[in-house]
């Protein structure tokens, strides 16, 4: 009879770590969905994997913050604030011109 007690009392603990350790899974798998939806909904500004074009802000020239970022016809591009980010929204042309074609630096235009 103690045995018998024993192996239930066994097998209920086993049985409650396994469950135990597939609910921390699934809750890591939400959390990993999570992030990645409010990185889409976050006003297409991305904290994203996937690396930026440049390594200048067009719009200050200052150096980029990696996590401020902004896909436009299908580039991403980096800035060094959220304001420069708001002001290449507006107007995304003019400040593409200014970038080098390796994103490293910004190109000076020549006087007509």
């Amino acid at each position: 009879m103690k045995n018998l007690l024993f192996l239930i009392i066994i097998l209920f603990l086993g049985a409650s770590f396994s469950f135990s350790s597939l609910a921390q899974e699934e809750s890591k798998d939400e959390k990993k969905e999570t992030q990645t939806v409010e990185q889409k909904s976050n006003d297409e500004t991305t904290i994203d994997s996937t690396k930026a074009f440049n390594t200048v802000c067009p719009v200050s020239t200052e150096d980029v913050d990696p996590e401020i970022t902004y896909t436009y016809k299908d580039k991403t591009y980096a800035f060094c604030c959220n304001n420069c980010l708001k002001k290449f929204k507006k107007d995304p042309e003019k400040y593409i011109s200014k970038l080098s074609e390796d994103g490293k630096s910004i190109v000076k235009k020549k006087s007509e």
